[in-house]
């Protein structure tokens, strides 16, 4: 059976990085195919169904924005009389991700109280030029970025709060809470790790520490607005912008913690190392962080800190940066035996890569290819 393969150099990427591949081609039957064509796309959309009342059904409202648009560009094509042989090719390319595009995502729920599908999806297609049957997609996994503000290896932010405290008739002792992380980028799944530091200079104790894991999930459909009656959709006409809070108005708590149970000693001086659960109860990572131009999900650690007087200090800790697991699929693919006799054709496509190129570190994790320069 003829088989086309799509394998690409690494299982995630960043905007704004090269996207190194190869289209593995295996012709074992004669067939009309005369080249490989393959096409780059990138898209952001939403779909929501409006809840509606008795007199009317809600609205479907829907929006999208495409980011990469590139259909149609021919890798290799034979002679005009010609068609592939049977036998083994491989056809290296180059893509570029542009730098200020948001990162993959994928949020959906379809019951009777809401239904919503949101995405950001990139993917790679090769198909066969005359036998367009024969085709392959590899979807990209693209992680969110840090904001611009930040960089990987400044130190955490720390947010603090003071609590003012009675001191006898005219006085006031403070207490002062410090919360942050202990890095600045989370993975999808894993458990970020929280220090709470207290200075409690007054007379009275702390009875408790509330930690939650927050989330908001914000879908704006931009352009004409349409009336809307449900609750969680606020309608901006001044802007024309409808925005959607799919998972209710106020924030989801996706973990919630309340620490009493502790030493007087350990309460008053804060907790070292608390750790927060990426994912569900059922152990499925959380959705990661987005900032698109639809879609917006970010998170959140809010802290509450009681003391035995009732009196509260609050802290709300950003987790700026939550990227994807690792690639399960893709570390796990395993390449039939005969990619590594495949012959090399090299393209004349904006896609096609120098020869220089398949020697470089780019390819060396690629079957078929080692490393034997640095990249250019």
């Amino acid at each position: 059976m003829n088989e086309i393969i799509l394998r690409t150099n690494k299982g995630e990427y960043n905007p704004g990085e090269n996207v190194y591949g190869v289209v593995y081609l295996n012709i074992c039957n004669p067939t009309a195919g005369r080249g490989v064509r393959l096409k780059f796309e990138g898209v952001e959309s939403i779909t929501y169904h409006c809840a509606g009342n008795a007199d009317h059904e809600g609205p479907v409202l829907t929006d999208s924005k495409y980011y990469i648009d590139a259909q149609d560009v021919t890798l290799y094509t034979c002679g005009e009389m010609d068609v592939m042989g049977i036998g083994s090719y491989c056809f290296p390319f180059k893509v570029s991700l542009l730098s200020e595009i948001p990162g993959s995502f994928s949020s959906e729920k379809g019951t009777e109280t809401g239904k919503w599908l949101a995405s950001v999806q990139y993917w790679l297609k090769a198909e066969l030029i005359g036998a367009e049957s024969i085709d392959t997609v590899q979807f990209l996994v693209v992680n969110h970025p840090l904001p611009s503000f930040l960089l990987p290896n400044d130190p955490p932010m720390a947010v603090d709060c003071k609590i003012e405290v009675s001191h006898l008739l005219f006085l006031k002792k403070s207490m002062h809470v410090t919360a942050k992380l202990t890095k600045q980028v989370w993975q999808s799944g894993d458990v970020a790790k929280l220090r709470i530091i207290i200075t409690n200079n007054t007379d009275v104790n702390v009875s408790r520490i509330t930690i939650k894991l927050c989330r908001e999930l914000i879908l704006v459909k931009r352009g004409i607005v349409v009336p809307c009656y449900d609750p969680k959709v606020m309608v901006d006409e001044g802007n024309d912008r409808m925005y959607i809070r799919p998972e209710g108005v106020d924030p989801k708590v996706v973990w919630e913690n309340m620490i009493s149970a502790c030493s007087q000693d350990v309460l008053n001086k804060g907790l070292q190392e608390i750790w927060i659960p990426l994912k569900h109860k059922d152990n499925s990572p959380v959705l990661t962080s987005l900032n698109g131009h639809h879609i917006q999900c970010f998170y959140y650690i809010d802290i509450s800190v009681t003391l035995q007087n009732h009196q509260e200090g609050n802290l709300t800790v950003p987790i700026y940066c939550l990227i994807h697991p690792r690639n399960k699929e893709f570390l796990e693919w395993k390449p039939p035996s005969w990619i590594y006799e495949s012959e090399v054709i090299m393209g004349k496509s904006i896609f096609s890569v120098s020869e220089t190129a398949l020697r470089s570190e780019a390819f060396s994790d690629i079957p078929r290819f080692q490393a034997l320069e640095s990249d250019d």
